[in-house]
């Protein structure tokens, strides 16, 4: 359990400086109030307020992710920050900084391989399964939005040609980007086919009768 105390001319002020060291966000701590702070008279003689902040268990996991994640990106060499959130049960690391790029590789082959080795390493740690999402700079939303522009731009391409279109092989999370998008469109279906690494989504043309 982690444990700091702050001190602040107002509870507020201390709050926020704990919040600032531990890097977590104030939904991830219990807050005590030691001791208020007072102004004094003529501003002399004040007293300064004084907090607890204890971490919850999932507040815990999220140091813990950072610190792993920190630990591995000083391992290989980059100098990058990394700052973390939980949503919807998804441990969300983002990391920013000079290097940061270079843990992206060509369409976030290297992000993948990343996120893949961090969440074995972090599951056994924790021993329960963590579910990950690494991302540098904001790369997965862009992906992600690039990513249904060319699924959106293709469907109508195939409705237009009545032939299907095989894209490059691609990530599991972008393959599901393209279906996800294309899912209710009544006039295309999508499929995989390949294996591992060279698996590839087709989007096929769906036939209707007269």
């Amino acid at each position: 359990m982690t444990v700091v105390e702050e001190e602040g001319r107002t509870s507020e002020e201390a709050v926020r400086a704990g919040l600032e060291k531990l890097g977590l966000g104030r939904e991830y701590v219990l807050v005590e109030i030691l001791e208020e702070g007072t102004r004094g008279f003529l501003g002399l003689g004040g007293r300064a307020a004084r907090v607890r902040l204890t971490v919850t268990p999932t507040g815990s996991q999220l140091l813990h992710g950072r610190r792993l994640l920190e630990g591995l990106l000083r391992l290989v060499g980059v100098d990058a920050g990394v700052t973390v959130q939980e949503i919807e049960g998804v441990l969300r690391l983002e990391v920013r900084g000079e290097d940061a790029g270079l843990l992206i590789g060509k369409h976030g082959q290297t992000l993948d391989s990343l996120n893949f080795l961090f969440t074995r390493i972090l599951s056994r740690q924790l021993g329960e399964r963590a579910q990950v999402q690494i991302d540098v700079e904001e790369y997965r939303d862009r992906r992600r939005n690039l990513l249904i522009q060319r699924a959106l731009k293709l469907a109508e391409q195939v409705k237009s040609t009545g032939e299907p279109v095989a894209l490059e092989p691609m990530s599991p999370i972008d393959r599901r980007t393209i279906h996800v998008t294309l899912q209710r469109d009544s006039g295309v279906r999508t499929s995989s086919e390949g294996e591992g690494g060279l698996r590839r989504l087709v989007i096929s043309p769906v036939s209707r009768r007269a």
